[in-house]
């Protein structure tokens, strides 16, 4: 059985098709061209082309109703797209102090 790379197929497919905020394309749109079954799943291929150096491009993307995954083009696009990355994490970060403090309180 041939393992078909679905990282490498969507990333080739949003270079060509959805370069720039502007032209995104929805989280729903993307799953169904390529029969991807659930939202985690579909955020779980942009992690992996994300992480993966062999993929030099940026994917940015926007939460919410109007929301979707691009190429970034833009410098600002790159830098918007870094800094919700980081804030996202400094909320983890910032929830994990808390359960470690909850965790202490115990016993």
């Amino acid at each position: 059985m041939v393992e078909i790379d679905v990282e490498g197929t969507v990333y080739a497919y949003l270079c060509q098709n959805h370069r720039g905020k502007e032209s995104m394309i929805k989280n729903k749109d993307l799953r169904k061209l390529f029969g991807i079954k659930s939202d985690k799943s579909m955020r779980k291929i942009i992690q992996n082309i994300r992480e993966d150096k062999n993929y030099k491009e940026i994917i940015g993307s926007k939460s919410g109703v109007k929301g979707g995954f691009y190429m970034c083009v833009t410098n600002e696009e790159k830098e918007e797209t870094i800094n919700n990355i980081k804030h996202r994490a400094n909320q983890m970060l910032r929830m994990t102090h808390v359960l470690e403090w909850k965790s202490n309180l115990e016993g």
